[in-house]
């Protein structure tokens, strides 16, 4: 029922957004639909349960938004491949995520702004937060990224362009593009990532008792002890494959192999890899959205993950969705004529089909 519900109010929105402004459909888990032109506006008059759709558009200025209700907010995706027909939802502000949203997701839209988690201690506790399939800057998983938090997050197929700061927390990594370093984590699990490095030379800093399994890095330095606090210990690398030697280093600027590890676990993992070796068609330290991640048949990575898939974002349980489309109804085609017939019949015509996930 909540996928038709889903599907139906889709519809009406792709049809009243042709020809008109960018309009915010809340889809209501009791039943029915509103919509709105702002996104703080939809929040306000949305319930927990609640999806929040955004239309494609050019660009959508959110300003500071703030949720504390357990929605689901879904655009109409990230990659323009994929989305010819609506546009990407492109967002630009910033959203923080406060108590009260837990089971809450993101899912769909670039954000040219701060992802957060709280605006202070008192109201960062988030449990069970999804988020999927967008294309974000800079995140912090409590209200200003560093101070610990207990919340619990599942971050999947997203591309990240600017720093992850973990609050501490376990959160979940799994087939993301990261390009910058990951910070401030205590028992996290990064998994079947690619990390691309193109802001800083260095990996983590304040990453303990974390797991690093079935990555690709294109870099292999580590922050792991005597650079002023920023000390990484007791992390688990299986693995994971690099185009440099694995190395710890001392200082923020330099790398000098196996300085410390602590108690953590180095196994599997595949060093010194060309660059020919890993993909199909990448280069440098950004994301491109021309890059092919797929491994060359002949890398070292293929099937070589603990699970005995690829390594990298095509791997694991759920890998990498091309296209990056989200879950909601996707529009393949649309035309919409600019006037009635005689008759007052307004010729419609869109080509929708479904996500299966």
């Amino acid at each position: 029922m909540k996928r038709l519900l889903l599907f139906s109010t889709f519809l009406l929105l792709a049809v009243f957004t042709s020809n008109a402004q960018s309009l915010i459909a809340v889809n209501h888990s009791g039943g029915g639909s509103s919509f709105f032109t702002r996104l703080d506006s939809a929040l306000a008059n949305a319930g927990n349960g609640d999806y929040i759709t955004l239309p494609g558009t050019t660009l959508m200025n959110i300003g500071n938004v703030v949720s504390d209700k357990s929605v689901h907010i879904i655009g109409a995706g990230i990659h323009p491949d994929s989305t010819m027909a609506t546009g990407i939802t492109y967002l630009t502000g910033n959203i923080t995520v406060v108590s009260g949203a837990d089971n809450g997701s993101l899912q769909g839209f670039y954000l040219n702004g701060t992802l957060k988690f709280g605006t202070s201690k008192t109201n960062q506790m988030v449990s069970n937060y999804f988020v999927s399939r967008c294309n974000l800057a800079t995140v912090n998983l409590s209200h200003n990224g560093t101070d610990t938090t207990a919340s619990s997050f599942l971050f999947r197929e997203n591309i990240i362009r600017g720093h992850i700061n973990g609050g501490y927390s376990q959160a979940i990594f799994r087939n993301n593009i990261i390009e910058a370093q990951v910070n401030y984590f205590y028992g996290a699990t990064f998994e079947n990532n690619e990390f691309l490095w193109g802001n800083t030379k260095t990996i983590n800093m304040n990453v303990r008792n974390s797991t690093f399994a079935n990555n690709n890095f294109k870099i292999g330095c580590f922050v792991n002890y005597g650079w002023s606090t920023a000390f990484s210990y007791n992390n688990n690398y299986y693995n994971n494959m690099f185009v440099q030697p694995m190395q710890f280093h001392t200082d923020y600027y330099g790398c000098t192999s196996n300085i410390y590890n602590g108690n953590g676990f180095i196994s599997g993992n595949l060093q010194n890899i060309s660059p020919s070796s890993v993909y199909t068609s990448q280069s440098g330290n950004y994301y491109n959205i021309h890059h092919d991640f797929h491994l060359v048949g002949s890398s070292p990575g293929k099937n070589a993950g603990t699970d005995g898939t690829d390594i990298g974002i095509y791997g694991g349980s759920e890998p990498f969705k091309d296209g990056s489309l989200p879950v909601n109804p996707h529009i393949q085609h649309k035309s919409v004529s600019g006037s009635t017939n005689p008759d007052g019949t307004l010729n419609i015509h869109f080509k929708v089909s479904s996500q299966s996930r």
